[in-house]
């Protein structure tokens, strides 16, 4: 499946807004989950599992934490080199740092998906998904591990992708306005203002928009 095809189909965690988590998505899975029983190792059903299971817990739900790793686990025994389900299990681990109460947990839970983002990128960094997966993961992540870089060269990247101009507008403004976000914590503010105009020109009704607007203000633009 070429690059920019398998990045529209799981764009869902760079919206962020988790369209299809709720009864849709739980619904969805107890249908894959029931094909799952005829056809074991399947990895396309493993796969959608496993990004559904991602973004429920992405949406606060402690339990499906634990149904992401099982199936991407298994799918990775299967297809080890599948890159997508790397860095979508990468993520969980930040799931299950944001869950877990020991610290000393968080910070090896936190480290354990920083190397496995990071590892997905070096097989496979032209991967617009896997960018950004590891660009969120990066920017979400707390100040004192610093992957800010990480999160810069992950949104400058997916923004140069030959693929960039393909996608929907939904998707680049989401792109432009989390790049804008970097570089602001980058204090890198002339750059800053530049993506968020971006975004605002794209889709200027957009959530993402109004939310550039607001950066816009709160810098004094």
């Amino acid at each position: 499946m070429p690059i920019s095809t398998s990045f529209r189909l799981l764009v869902t965690v760079c919206l962020s807004c988790f369209i299809f988590v709720g009864t849709l998505a739980q619904e969805r899975i107890r249908e894959l989950e029931g094909s799952l029983k005829s056809n074991p190792g399947d990895v396309s059903i493993l796969m959608e599992l496993g990004r559904l299971c991602h973004d429920k817990a992405a949406a606060g739900d402690a339990d499906a934490v634990d149904k992401g790793f099982q199936y991407l686990d298994r799918l990775l025994i299967i297809d080890t080199a599948n890159v997508v389900a790397l860095a979508y299990r990468g993520d969980l681990w930040a799931m299950r740092a944001r869950d877990s109460w020991w610290p000393p947990n968080k910070w090896s839970y936190l480290r354990k998906g920083a190397a496995e983002l990071d590892l997905a990128v070096g097989l496979a960094p032209d991967n617009m998904m896997v960018r950004m997966l590891r660009g969120m993961n990066a920017l979400a992540a707390p100040g004192f591990l610093g992957r800010l870089s990480i999160a810069l060269e992950d949104f400058i990247v997916l923004i140069k992708h030959p693929a960039f101009a393909d996608q929907s507008k939904e998707l680049r403004v989401s792109i432009y306005y989390y790049a804008g976000i970097a570089h602001k914590r980058a204090d890198d503010y002339d750059k800053a203002r530049e993506l968020f105009k971006k975004a605002i020109s794209i889709l200027p009704d957009s959530d993402f928009a109004k939310r550039s607007q607001e950066e816009l203000k709160d810098m004094g633009s």
